[in-house]
């Protein structure tokens, strides 16, 4: 078996790498145990692999006539992937089927081996129900750490459940000498970046004013719970965008009656990005990496792990850390913080995670998450082309892995409180993609 190490490792063989790795784990797996008509389909898929390495391992210093041998190098790539989720498949049934008819000796040699499959939502569920009933000596150190994992995410979960309730509680309307105080302190992107102050004018009318401390255009939300004695000169409740360090009055009450007491009770909140942006749908992004890189999708949309409701369509990139990231999409940048080196695969890592965003010409922003320390290449109020080098990957944040978590987000009309991302089209050297999947590998035109 190849095994290559060190810095001189080929860049086309490091491609390869992924599916080497996944190899020496499914070598482990008794054949008899899987339900196929196939013989030797690990054994012939583990062969196939080492064959493609040498191919990759030749290809250490391309040159134009190489060009035949490359394409073919990307080819078996995308093969042996194809391949690879056949057994995958295969696996996920027979373990199944290993719980369904209460096989402990299948089970335990199935799930003893860390395969990709065992994290799959319904797999993991499963298989960690039977294992918790039937291994009280826990036999089984790979499973041990599976529950670990599916209890960080039940917190995470919560977590999320627990920052969308403390969103809902809406933000007291300041006094104007209150301002002064809160805008020293005042972090971008904290609650206090956007004030609304209420005062009265000369006129008896209530004025309602909103600062936007962020570089970035945020959507904002003010209602009132009660009225006494007042109108509006808008309708209720108030949906407002405020560009980047801007401050404009928004609304006014006046008194229905003049000799009347007037009271109201109010309160606001905001989102970063725009709910009114059109997002173009015929535009067709680029893989975020340089050209001919090949990337591998470690979570698409609707993914098993953590892409679900309005995170349904963002995308996960398998990386080493320090990968360069390029603009998927020409734009302003709007949003940079890379100013932390922490990360790990628990809740409390969240506010770790280093970002850029750019905002689209059609007011849709380009997110780029979990990001080294240090790692942007661009700053706030760069207008950067399509292709241009933003930022180096990382792991910061909440994450298991090193990745680059890319998406394309608008603000949830619905809610008005919530970014929600959106379904796009990617170029690739495989052709146009619109539904990335798990497990797939693509390259950069």
């Amino acid at each position: 078996m190849i095994i290559v190490h060190g810095e001189n490792l080929p860049p086309f063989y490091a491609l390869a790498e992924p599916l080497e790795k996944d190899s020496r784990r499914l070598s482990q797996l008794n054949e008899a145990f899987l339900e196929t008509e196939e013989p030797k389909i690990i054994a012939n898929y583990c062969k196939d692999v080492q064959e493609t390495l040498l191919l990759g391992e030749s290809l250490r210093e391309p040159s134009k006539k190489d060009k035949g041998k490359l394409s073919a190098y990307l080819q078996k790539l995308r093969s042996l992937s194809s391949r690879q989720e056949v057994i995958y498949q295969l696996y996920r049934k027979s373990l199944l089927g290993a719980i369904e008819t209460n096989d402990k000796q299948k089970f335990e040699h199935l799930a003893s081996i860390e395969l990709e499959p065992l994290h799959h939502p319904r797999v993991r569920s499963e298989t960690i129900a039977f294992y918790q009933k039937n291994f009280s000596d826990h036999s089984i150190k790979n499973l041990d750490s599976l529950c670990k994992e599916q209890a960080l995410e039940a917190k995470s979960i919560q977590f999320s459940m627990d920052q969308e309730q403390a969103y809902e509680e809406h933000l007291r309307i300041l006094k104007r000498s209150e301002v002064r105080g809160i805008k020293q302190t005042a972090k971008i992107g904290s609650r206090s970046s956007v004030i609304v102050v209420g005062e009265r004018n000369a006129k008896g009318e209530m004025v309602f004013e909103a600062e936007n401390l962020n570089p970035y255009l945020v959507t904002l939300s003010l209602d009132f719970e009660k009225l006494t004695n007042l109108k509006a000169n808008h309708s209720l409740p108030l949906y407002v965008e405020l560009p980047g360090h801007t401050k404009k009055e928004i609304l006014a009450l006046s008194p229905i009656v003049a000799s009347s007491i007037t009271d109201y009770q109010s309160s606001y909140g905001w989102v970063k990005g725009s709910a009114f942006a059109q997002h173009d749908d015929t535009y067709i992004y680029r893989l975020p990496f340089a050209a001919g890189t090949n990337v591998r999708i470690s979570q698409g949309y609707n993914g098993g792990l953590s892409h679900k409701g309005l995170s349904a369509y963002a995308i996960d990139f398998s990386l080493p850390i320090g990968t360069s990231i390029y603009a998927a999409r020409e734009g302003e940048v709007v949003g940079v913080d890379v100013s932390n080196n922490l990360g790990g695969p628990s809740p409390q890592y969240r506010t770790f995670m280093n970002y850029v965003n750019i905002r689209h010409s059609d007011g849709t922003l380009g997110n780029y998450y979990h990001l080294k320390l240090g790692g942007s290449a661009v700053k706030i109020g760069d207008v950067v082309k399509k292709g241009q080098l933003i930022a180096y990957s990382g792991n910061t944040g909440y994450t298991t892995a090193p990745h680059l978590h890319f998406s394309v987000s608008k603000v949830d009309p619905v809610s008005m409180r919530r970014p929600m991302n959106l379904p796009i089209k990617i170029q690739t050297l495989e052709g146009i993609v619109s539904y990335p999947h798990e497990g797939e590998y693509y390259t950069v035109q």
